[in-house]
């Protein structure tokens, strides 16, 4: 029951300062789609996704270690933990800057290079110091820094973009703002200014390093099956569709914001608990619950979803609804995949995410491929839904030899086959009427289907709010 409460605690704190830094460009976007074109979105979302795919590898997943390591150093010498990262991190900034002279000859890069290097530098700061104070269960300092980041963000963006008109350069300005005084609040707060210093552990940047670089790859294979597809559709179609490709993705950002909420308090856990006993049952009953959460959450949203377009976005990108269906699918999968990545972590058995993940980028590029000329737009949501499906196939198989978790399969095969078929309601179905009586149907199938786990959430919670009157009483 301990473990249960402690994961539950954590998930709220993070639930608290995720809900807005997680959700902001979601929650910016009645903004971001009334004052600027899908021309411009798209190339701001080609410069994000360049990042993306940059700072996990130039900073060679540095930030993915000092999460572990610092778990590790808890008890003894902490902070050479932080100031080794650091240090490594103006290498990384070194290395990035390796590559001015392929990123000048990019159009829309030669004209915000600037901006490109500081959110490029800030995102590997802000991360590599939030990972710390996240390793060492700092939770709330960790919740705080999130909160002042969207607030900087959503302040910044109104006045530069609604009432500066900067277009691009509002949403990049208010970007390095909101990473420069969410670093800054940490290291003060923290006190991580009192513990960096210039000695640097090279004994333990080799075992970071080691525990980091397999990750690598895996990082690369993510990037390809979340964010490659802007370039392709950017080639091949143009940055409109990009713009209008961009907005339909931030909505399953609902679902990963649910799932990353959680993540974040189930990663700690996992890796507390991978070493004792009844681990596999903790795995299978966590699972359970969490899975029927993704399912009945990713049913809701399909039956909101097209009236909530409407009124939510300009009307230049109404028609991005046409391409959610497909991307939720992929989310909600996305979801499992992460889930069971959690025992690579845990049992520092890393290289195991990157040869399942590599299935998924494999899966990825040869279905867009294969799908763009005949789908257009569509073949982008498609192969990320077929992306991330393989890829938890892959992990549930591949996990077995970490750890033996037992399978509800026939709560797993019935829900998920009940959603592809209200994906495809929504996209086919013209009748509206009929539309919602079937999507409504399915809806009631899947709560029934969930109540077993449902039964179980309502009891945890219910124990765990009567203990906290009687100690509050006592």
């Amino acid at each position: 029951m301990k473990q249960y409460k402690k994961l539950a605690i954590n998930a709220f704190f993070f639930a608290l300062g995720n809900i807005g830094s997680k959700s902001i460009n979601f929650l910016m976007l009645p903004i971001f789609t009334r004052y600027m074109v899908p021309s411009n979105y798209g190339k701001l979302d080609v410069i994000n996704t360049t990042v993306s795919l940059l700072v996990p590898i130039l900073s060679f997943q540095i930030i993915e270690a000092i999460f572990r390591f610092a778990i590790e150093f808890r008890s003894k010498n902490k902070n050479i933990v932080l100031s080794t990262a650091i240090f490594f991190s103006f290498i990384s900034l070194g290395f990035s800057l390796i590559l001015y002279p392929i990123l000048k000859n990019i159009s829309v890069f030669n004209q915000y290079k600037t901006y490109f290097y500081i959110i490029f530098y800030l995102t590997v700061l802000n991360g590599i110091i939030k990972q710390y104070i996240r390793g060492l269960e700092k939770i709330k300092l960790y919740v705080l820094s999130d909160f002042l980041y969207t607030i900087v963000f959503a302040i910044s963006n109104v006045f530069f973009l609604v009432l500066m008109r900067l277009g691009i350069e509002a949403y990049l300005l208010s970007n390095i703002f909101a990473l420069l005084f969410s670093s800054l609040f940490i290291i003060f707060s923290a006190g991580l200014h009192k513990e960096i210093s210039l000695n640097v552990d090279k004994k333990l940047l080799k075992e970071m390093l080691s525990y980091s670089i397999p990750l690598i790859p895996n990082g690369i294979m993510w990037w390809i099956v979340v964010s490659s597809d802007r370039y392709i559709i950017t080639y091949f179609i143009g940055y409109e569709a990009t713009g209008i490709y961009s907005v339909a993705a931030r909505f399953p950002s609902l679902l990963t914001l649910l799932f990353g909420i959680f993540f974040q308090a189930w990663q700690l856990s996992a890796m507390e608990e991978y070493d004792r006993e009844n681990y596999d049952i903790f795995f299978e009953k966590v699972f359970g619950a969490f899975s029927s959460v993704m399912f009945l959450s990713t049913s809701v949203l399909f039956l909101i979803i097209k009236p909530f377009m409407n009124v939510f976005v300009g009307k230049a990108y109404i028609d991005s609804w046409k391409y959610i269906p497909f991307l939720f699918l992929g989310a909600l999968f996305q979801t499992f995949a992460s889930f069971y990545g959690v025992n690579y972590a845990a049992s520092k058995k890393t290289i195991g995410a990157f040869s399942t993940s590599i299935i998924a980028a494999i899966v990825k590029i040869a279905s867009i491929f294969s799908f763009i000329n005949i789908l257009k737009l569509q073949a982008a949501a498609v192969s990320t839904f077929l992306a991330y499906f393989f890829m938890w196939i892959a992990r549930i198989f591949h996990t077995k030899k970490l750890v033996k978790i037992k399978l509800d399969k026939k709560h797993l095969v019935w829900s998920s086959s009940l959603l592809i078929i209200q994906s495809l309601v929504l996209l086919v179905v013209k009748n509206i009427l009929i539309e919602y009586v079937i999507q409504g149907i399915i809806l009631i199938i899947i709560i029934l289907l969930q109540w077993k786990y449902i039964k179980l959430l309502l009891k945890f919670g219910t124990n765990l709010i009567g203990e906290k009157i009687s100690n509050s009483k006592a």
